[in-house]
């Protein structure tokens, strides 16, 4: 199992910053722009909404929902560095007035009880230490009525695609990864987590035990990844 310490993962994902989003073009063939933006589209967001982006990395799905709706998003990452990112990002696209960076921590984030109308997290939950001291924080955040979309990588489960998709993805992968970021050791975490986390139909059930309805639950490109949107009854 990788350890998920979050002052390991903090420092990871600070080394691996300057080449993070040009690696994702490269190593999903972009193809994770577009599960971001399926993503906002189910979450129905409305102008001057709250939304919070948890993991929020360099901003893109924060991003993706400023452009959806006059809104503001409150975004939260362990890696100053990635945030950093995210704000310059922001200033490039004129939305900087509406995206506001916290440096912190996803198990204990500084808001306020009901204080947003959505929340999203994009490959994020599977980097957390306890998946349950999450779920049961973003269910305090969350607004009565609102809804929370989960993004996150899961195995295939069709036999020949997992085949495929798990020679690409424990081989190639970590070697590409690797040698444009010059940190061999993360994309072997990014590797590990995604193999070793839950399966989408366990990780359903800790949603609802954590008091979230299911509103949603589909696969993305033949199960490579998967979207969950969860609400919170009135």
């Amino acid at each position: 199992m990788p350890d998920k310490k979050q002052e390991i993962i903090r420092k990871m994902f600070d080394r691996i910053s300057p080449t993070y989003d040009r690696l994702n073009v490269i190593l999903s063939l972009s193809i994770d722009r577009l599960w971001r933006k399926t993503a906002i589209n189910h979450l129905d967001i409305k102008d001057e909404q709250w939304i919070l982006d948890v993991a929020t990395g360099t901003g893109d799905l924060a991003a993706l929902a400023l452009s959806e709706a006059h809104c503001h998003v409150a975004g939260i990452d362990l890696s100053g560095k990635m945030l950093g990112l995210a704000v310059r990002k922001m200033q490039r696209n004129a939305i900087h007035r509406q995206y506001f960076a916290v440096n912190g921590n996803a198990l204990n984030m500084p808001f306020r009880n009901e204080s947003f109308d959505r929340i999203m997290v994009a490959f994020g939950i599977r980097n957390m230490e306890s998946l349950e001291v999450f779920l049961d924080e973003a269910y305090r955040l969350l607004a009565k009525g609102g809804r929370m979309a989960v993004l996150e990588f899961s195995i295939p489960p069709n036999a020949f695609i997992r085949k495929i998709y798990l020679l690409y993805f424990t081989t190639a992968l970590p070697i590409i990864g690797g040698i444009l970021s010059g940190n061999h050791k993360a994309y072997k975490y990014l590797r590990d987590s995604v193999i070793s986390f839950e399966p989408p139909e366990k990780l359903e059930k800790t949603m609802k035990n954590r008091g979230f309805g299911i509103i949603e639950s589909q696969q993305l490109l033949f199960g490579i990844s998967h979207l969950y949107i969860l609400g919170k009854e009135q």
